[in-house]
């Protein structure tokens, strides 16, 4: 399918996951961010690196500092297609304690803290696919030039949830 084509449309019970999505949590129209595949157990997310004039910062799909919880049930297969849009270079990656959360979930943390010339520079895009193998939360960030306390040095994070069952969703705390 057309790169174009694939975020078209999304499927009726991706709507009604992010109807319900969780407790203390916002639900969000997130069609333009997330399409599920529940038959395959696929989810397609799109992750927009801007700058927000409103936040003075630079947001993912509008939101940064763990405003966005995305959630994917355990076993989902996830493609990321990361897109820097914003003024600076970037990264992405699913993180836990400096090590990516999955494999090929992002830029590895040991290439992205250290190296100058690592992240996407303005108007470039990536392509990840991992599989959300463990139940936990975990950090959606920019570990461009890491911090050794494993946050974010630009305050661009959300957060992801990998939880036992259900169906992909996007919200706000």
């Amino acid at each position: 399918m057309p790169k174009a084509g694939k975020w078209a449309g999304v499927t009726a019970l991706g709507v009604l996951g992010l109807a319900l999505a969780g407790c203390g949590t916002q639900s969000i129209n997130a069609s333009q961010w997330m399409i599920v595949h529940p038959a395959t157990k696929t989810v397609d997310l799109k992750i927009e690196s801007t700058y927000s004039s409103a936040k003075q910062a630079n947001v993912f799909d509008g939101f940064t500092q763990g405003q966005l919880v995305i959630t994917i049930p355990l076993g989902y297969h996830v493609n990321m297609d990361f897109i820097n849009n914003g003024p600076i270079p970037e990264s992405i990656g699913v993180y836990h304690d400096h090590h990516l959360a999955f494999p090929g979930a992002g830029e590895p943390y040991s290439q992205v803290a250290i190296s100058p010339s690592a992240g996407l520079l303005p108007g470039q895009s990536q392509s990840y696919t991992f599989t959300a193998s463990k139940l936990g939360t975990f950090i959606l960030g920019d570990m461009l030039n890491g911090d050794p306390n494993n946050t974010p040095t630009s305050d661009l994070w959300d957060i992801v949830k990998v939880v036992p069952s259900g169906t992909p969703s996007m919200s706000t705390s």
